[in-house]
């Protein structure tokens, strides 16, 4: 299409446009205000309030009743979530929970307990540097008269890991307690036989 075509049909259509715009302002009308007819509280505007006070009523039988209801007297009821202990006594379910996790408490503390003095049996001789990287140093622990050589991430036993190694210290990480621990490089000279 050439330019005169492409005016000639944008002239078309704008005055197609402005025809609809200025038939719709035509036809447009205002709406219509009508006061609301069903309306509750407080009256505005000066207008009447029909009284509808006079179909409620009260029971007072009912609230009577209820007041009897109150104040009687109930026994607990019963807790379905109660737990059997052997000796025929019944435990109450958060008391129950409770003594358990105070027995998985214990258990836990004990295991950390016996974590920490297991570690504690290890000493850092040191370390050995196998290439540029650290990620090829080596320690040298030893526990009572066994000397294990391992890098990190090698396990020093089954459930013991080694996490890091630094010319200062090393960390074992138990992972049966999950517990880690820094042992210091050991200032005591192994004995010579």
């Amino acid at each position: 299409m050439d330019a005169k075509k492409k005016t000639l049909l944008a002239v078309l259509l704008g005055t197609a446009w402005l025809g609809v715009a200025v038939w719709e302002w035509e036809t447009f009308k205002e709406p219509v205000r009508v006061p609301l007819a069903h309306v509750t509280g407080a009256a505005m505007g000066g207008r009447p309030v029909k009284d509808q006070s006079s179909g409620l009523r009260v029971n007072l039988e009912v609230l009577a009743t209820a007041r009897h209801l109150r104040e009687a007297t109930f026994t607990a009821p019963r807790n379905i979530f109660a737990v059997a202990r052997p000796d025929g006594a019944v435990q109450a379910g958060s008391q129950a929970v409770q003594s358990a996790g105070a027995h998985q408490q214990a258990a836990q503390l004990l295991a950390q307990q016996s974590a920490v003095n297991e570690l504690a049996q290890y000493r850092y001789l040191g370390f050995l540097r196998m290439g540029e990287r650290r990620q090829k140093d080596v320690a040298v622990l030893s526990k009572n008269e066994e000397v294990v050589v391992v890098k990190v991430g090698d396990h020093v036993e089954d459930h013991l890991v080694l996490k890091a190694i630094t010319p200062e210290s090393v960390t074992i990480r138990d992972t049966g307690a999950r517990i880690e621990q820094t042992l210091p490089l050991s200032e005591d000279v192994p004995a010579q036989p």
